[in-house]
């Protein structure tokens, strides 16, 4: 009694908490967009006036409850570039920034400019990569764009001052001494006796208390001129000095001023030796942050010896030219430092990211900024979450019918499964796109599996004459152990793609993670305790439930073991040949490069994305993205970006005069295709603006992140099954799901289809779904072998009564996740269209290795272990016949 009320309380405790969880996205996406951005501006002054007023904690928790109730976009699960768009960001650089040294040091290696030019790209690609990353923004693509730019796209609507800004900061940090108030006011003196009305029109003398010259905010600029004419004029400046500003002032700020230092020019350490920066609250003055760095052993030691010389003098810490503190040592520091600001936290998390990510090896400049709609158009949008409800629906509808009363039991919990699902995303703040809705509703199809267990091992004890709360008992107990090693053997590959995975790799896993933990909470507590309920209250007296197979099926599988060998290894070779046959061609415009076209169509009505990417389809172009470039009531209402995976590979003809388009180009094959969507119908009407070639979205680091990660995983798999069964199931485990892997991509290949992303998210799934149904019947063979062995049954016997015993709960799940995703491929839309054929050739590949092939595997070894060890014991016979014989004939 005492562990049903613990138990019930837990499950209204963890549904508030959900609900709670969901209620801000659920009312953020009921909102206009003119509601959210009026929401996001009242936000913003709050947070300054909250910066102003400095609230104590409980007045904090207060405005975070209000904000809750508000929809806090900060709650709320975030939409991937496929179906909100973001912004879109162009920034360029030019190579020669490097400085004369280090253009030597790669001229020294043999670079040529070109060569150089593309490494300075990937490094710079890195480096946004980085600050991206750990920005809020989640999946974002960043892409390589001609030979001097690189193409930034982040979903949401963020900040777009705050993204721009945290993507072009160079982050250089610098330590310099400031000088003292006897050489800065005769320098400040000579300058204004030099240029005496520019100073005095920008320049504040220092107010009694304060030692530093001030700058008016609008005199920034004025005065800025005016020091750098200061530094070009010999003599006025020390050659061993120079003149910063401090950071902007903050707009909560009592007193708007930038301050004036004369600084040692040469730093007196720099942040070359940074091992880590964070933000984290300034406990001496809230609420404001500060950031926390350490440096590494040997730039320690240096920081350490330059501050221990200059005790009780004032350091700046420059930050991009700009002093953001000038402390005064007190003391030595070596390794670990704090610097502070009155920042808020926004911006000492940006500022410690940037610093993270390393100091811009050159300069970026940012070309333009605007946002962008979402990939998908609205139609496909819809008809992907439309279709992907409608397979869950007739999931729910089949199990209702199949299994009746317990039915009712499985479908309230896999409802509450998909709150949890849903609360825990936007809890974790993860991204959602139109392939992870499938997926996430294909996770909630999966999990009717456990389900299915419980219910099947019900069904068996009521066939043995138990009662009825006899049975409810003995089935959660037996599918327990199942359903436990089937989960936590998914949760170990999640964990490991998350460790050594990046980007979608990692989004993946931490869903995967995710849904694991939702689907055995809601099957192994919520589903039995709704159980209990019906149970105890006499709402439910009798289970009766169809059954697809008869109690006392014997079907003989394993006899099928050599033709089912041999149809596999025939349909691994051949995948293996087609999949190598075409190559490149297997990889869709995300893994390989592509032509990024920026264009107008003429038209005075609307023309849409789905239009534009219909039209490019017709023309012969797989899967091409289509992004509106604007808001569809502005003035570049018809502006699309478009990225296919074409590119010319060599100099076509030069355009004809008057035309900005070579001929046979893929940019004239784009304006063609897309022509009869202009006013005019020819090619007349539309422009293209820009043409460049663009990198991977999705580049080798990824590829190598990718198989590093599964093959870690399998690793991890075997040594998880080998401890919970024995090494043989590991390694049959581990070859079936290798063997679904290369069957199901084989016919990708055969179908002329390519690999995206949501492609390598539906593998991912694929190869979970294996690993859960091909463990689900070793576990019954494992129970099998110590039922049946002491009743003088074969190992190939027992394996043929566990595969049949499972057969109807194989046959169960197969059924309810192929109705998902049959009609996600029906109806779903080309967007998910090759995520929904790979899940469905995966799950009926699947379904077949873990009847034919994984058991099959375990019976071949056992076999090959007893064939040797029978081999070994009659060779022991053998020495020991020939040693007794030995010895009668000496003894004679």
């Amino acid at each position: 009694m005492q562990q049903s009320i613990q138990r019930t309380i837990l499950i209204w405790v963890v549904v508030a908490l959900a609900a709670f969880n969901v209620v801000p996205t659920i009312g953020w996406m009921s909102l206009s967009e003119d509601a959210r951005a009026e929401r996001l501006k009242q936000w913003a002054q709050e947070d300054l006036e909250r910066a102003k007023d400095r609230p104590g904690a409980f007045t904090e928790a207060l405005y975070s409850l209000k904000r809750w109730s508000e929809f806090d976009r900060d709650r709320v699960i975030n939409l991937g570039l496929d179906l909100q768009g973001g912004l879109h960001m162009v920034v360029s650089f030019d190579w020669q920034d490097l400085g004369p040294e280090r253009l030597q040091e790669y001229y020294d290696r043999q670079y040529t400019d070109a060569d150089i030019e593309k490494e300075i790209q990937q490094v710079v690609l890195q480096q946004i990569s980085r600050r991206v990353n750990d920005f809020e923004a989640k999946e974002p693509i960043i892409q390589a764009l001609g030979t001097n730019q690189v193409q930034i796209q982040l979903p949401g609507e963020k900040d777009v001052t705050r993204a721009v800004n945290l993507i072009k900061k160079t982050a250089q940090l610098n330590f310099h001494i400031v000088a003292g108030q006897d050489e800065t006011v005769p320098v400040f003196t000579e300058i204004k006796n030099q240029f005496e009305t520019e100073f005095l029109a920008y320049v504040s003398k220092p107010e009694p208390g304060r030692s530093s010259f001030r700058v008016l905010p609008e005199h920034y600029e004025g005065a800025k001129a005016l020091f750098a004419k200061a530094a070009e004029t010999p003599g006025l400046i020390p050659d061993d000095k120079m003149i910063a500003f401090s950071q902007p002032p903050k707009p909560y700020a009592t007193e708007q001023f930038y301050d004036l230092y004369l600084l040692e020019k040469t730093p007196l350490a720099s942040g070359e030796g940074l091992d880590s920066a964070g933000a984290t609250p300034d406990p001496s003055n809230p609420p404001h942050w500060q950031i926390m760095f350490s440096f590494n052993n040997a730039a320690a030691a240096d920081f350490g010896k330059a501050t221990q010389a200059n005790i009780n003098r004032a350091m700046a810490i420059v930050i991009d030219d700009s002093v953001i503190s000038a402390p005064v040592i007190r003391d030595r520091i070596s390794a670990h430092g704090t610097i502070t600001g009155n920042f808020m936290g926004e911006e000492a998390r940006d500022l410690a990211i940037a610093l993270n990510s390393g100091s811009m090896v050159v300069p970026v400049h940012e070309e333009f900024t605007r946002v962008v709609g979402p990939s998908l158009g609205a139609q496909s949008v819809n008809s992907g979450v439309t279709s992907a409800l409608a397979g869950i629906g007739l999931v729910g509808l089949f199990i209702l019918v199949y299994y009746l009363a317990a039915g009712v039991v499985a479908v309230i919990s896999l409802s509450l499964n998909a709150l949890f699902l849903m609360a825990l995303m936007a809890y974790f703040g993860m991204t959602l796109t139109l392939p992870g809705i499938a997926g996430l509703i294909l996770t909630i199809g999966m999990a009717v599996d456990s389900n299915v267990l419980i219910f099947e091992r019900i069904r068996e004890e009521l066939r043995l004459g138990h009662s009825l709360k006899s049975s409810v008992e003995s089935g959660f107990q037996k599918a327990t152990s199942t359903i436990l090693d089937a989960n936590v053997t998914t949760l170990i590959a999640a964990m490991v793609l998350f460790q050594f995975g990046t980007g979608p790799i990692q989004g993946f896993a931490v869903t995967l993670s995710v849904g694991v933990v939702t689907s055995v909470f809601a099957a192994l507590i919520l589903s039995r305790a709704l159980m209990d309920f019906a149970l105890n209250r006499g709402l439910v007296k009798q289970l009766k439930m169809f059954s697809l197979f008869k109690p006392d099926l014997r079907i003989p599988f394993l006899a099928g073991r050599t033709p089912a060998a041999a149809a596999s290894a025939l349909c691994i070779i051949a995948g293996l040949v087609i999949f190598g046959v075409r190559g490149e061609g297997n990889f869709g415009v995300d893994f390989t490069e592509g032509t990024n076209l920026q264009l107008a169509i003429d038209n005075p009505s609307h023309v849409t994305a789905g239009d534009v990417r219909a039209d490019l389809e017709a023309a012969g172009f797989a899967n091409p993205i289509v992004q509106l470039a604007g808001l569809e009531d502005s003035e570049t209402m018809n502006e699309f970006l478009i990225r296919v995976s074409e590119i010319d590979r060599a100099q076509d003809a030069p355009p004809a005069e008057g035309d900005t388009v070579r001929p046979g180009t893929v940019a004239e094959r784009i304006q063609q295709a897309v022509a009869p969507l202009s006013a005019s119908g020819d090619v007349s009407g539309v422009t293209i603006e820009d043409a460049q070639t663009v990198g991977p979205a999705a580049g080798a680091q990824l590829r190598w992140d990718a198989m590093q990660s599964v093959f870690y995983s399998l690793l991890f798999i075997i040594i998880y099954l080998t401890f919970r069964f024995e090494l043989k199931f590991a390694i049959a485990a581990v070859v079936a799901l290798v063997h679904d892997v290369i069957i199901t991509l084989g016919v990708f290949s055969l179908l002329g289809r390519e690999i995206s992303l949501p492609v390598v998210a539906a593998v991912l799934t694929v190869i979970g779904y294996s690993l859960n149904d091909t463990i689900i019947v070793f576990d019954r063979i494992r129970e099998d072998l110590q039922v049946y062995r002491s009743k003088g049954l074969k190992l190939a016997e027992v394996i043929n009564i566990s595969i049949n015993e499972t057969l109807g709960r194989t046959t169960l799940t197969s059924l309810t996740t192929l109705f998902v995703c049959v009609v996600l491929f029906l109806f779903g839309g080309p967007a998910i269209n090759d995520f929904a054929l790979i899940l469905i050739v995966g799950i009926l590949v699947g379904t077949y290795s873990s009847i034919f092939i994984a058991s099959a595997l375990v019976w071949f070894w056992s076999d090959i272990m007893s064939k040797r060890q029978a081999a070994e014991m009659e060779k022991d016979a053998g020495k020991r016949k020939k040693s007794a014989k030995k010895t009668a004939a000496t003894a004679s």
